[in-house]
């Protein structure tokens, strides 16, 4: 069985910077508040939050 582990929105930048060099901190920080704010007690079929992830 796979760990889940909490996203972060360090590490969405962190992902993001191993693609390309140039990134919008401030609008992935944007999107990554609303997603939590508009989504943060929903979760999948499996009962894991949106913003879990299985590493």
């Amino acid at each position: 069985m796979q760990e889940e582990k909490e996203i972060t929105i360090q590490n969405v930048i962190n992902k993001r910077k191993e693609h390309t060099r140039k990134i919008d901190v401030k609008l992935i920080t944007k999107a990554y508040n609303y997603a939590i704010k508009n989504h943060g007690d929903q979760c999948r079929r499996s009962r894991r939050t949106l913003h879990h992830s299985p590493t």
